[in-house]
């Protein structure tokens, strides 16, 4: 699912939602605002359109991850054909996909989302219970960040062993709300500055005692 293939009442409400749900919070907007912002007048076009708003939600999440999966998938596939596949290219592989989808979006409200979305969970989101799983996305785009997560915690031999996916999910809501930051003030930098700094300082952050 992409923007360019997408109807133009479907776009309408992912974009809608994505830019209140990133202002308001997931439980701040009633989906009669989006659809009122959307240009609806069919107080039943989320159910229409996206079964419920849990689909709509996912629907936004999803618009934005298949890209990023492609690039992170191609970056970490030619980390480890150079055999170099270690902490420091995790890293990059997982912040740098972020980064270039948020120069795609003019504005961006993408990183407000997806840190509004965390809210939702527990703080180590290795430790969702069968329920909290079983409300969170699927398939590729999941696994492969899963995966990643997997790789980045098993790096982590300095820390106790029940203390590494904790340290990755620490990490991971670092660099979104950081990013969610930059989306509130983006004259505050540039995001060819910041992307090398929340790289490093993401880095520092797992390899920390």
């Amino acid at each position: 699912m992409t923007q360019t293939t997408l109807s133009t009442a479907r776009l309408s409400l992912l974009q809608a939602a994505e830019r209140l749900v990133a202002e308001r919070g997931v439980h701040g907007v009633p989906a009669s605002a989006v659809v009122r912002a959307a240009g609806h007048k069919n107080n039943s076009a989320i159910t229409y359109h996206f079964r419920s708003w849990e689909g709509l939600l996912e629907a936004v999440w999803r618009l934005h991850t298949e890209r990023v999966t492609v690039d992170r998938a191609a970056f970490l596939a030619a980390a480890h054909d150079r055999g170099e596949y270690d902490l420091p290219a995790m890293v990059e592989g997982y912040v740098g996909p972020l980064v270039t989808e948020l120069r795609r979006q003019q504005p961006s409200y993408w990183a407000r989302f997806n840190e509004q979305w965390m809210a939702t969970i527990r703080l180590d989101v290795f430790a969702l219970d069968d329920d909290a799983l079983a409300r969170q996305p699927q398939g590729e785009a999941v696994a492969v960040v899963h995966n990643l997560f997997t790789d980045m915690a098993d790096a982590l031999t300095h820390l106790p062993a029940a203390n590494r996916t904790r340290r990755v999910a620490l990490m991971t809501r670092f660099v979104i709300g950081s990013l969610a930051a930059w989306e509130r003030d983006p004259a505050a930098s540039d995001l060819a500055d910041l992307e090398p700094e929340l790289t490093r300082l993401a880095l520092a952050l797992l390899e920390a005692p």
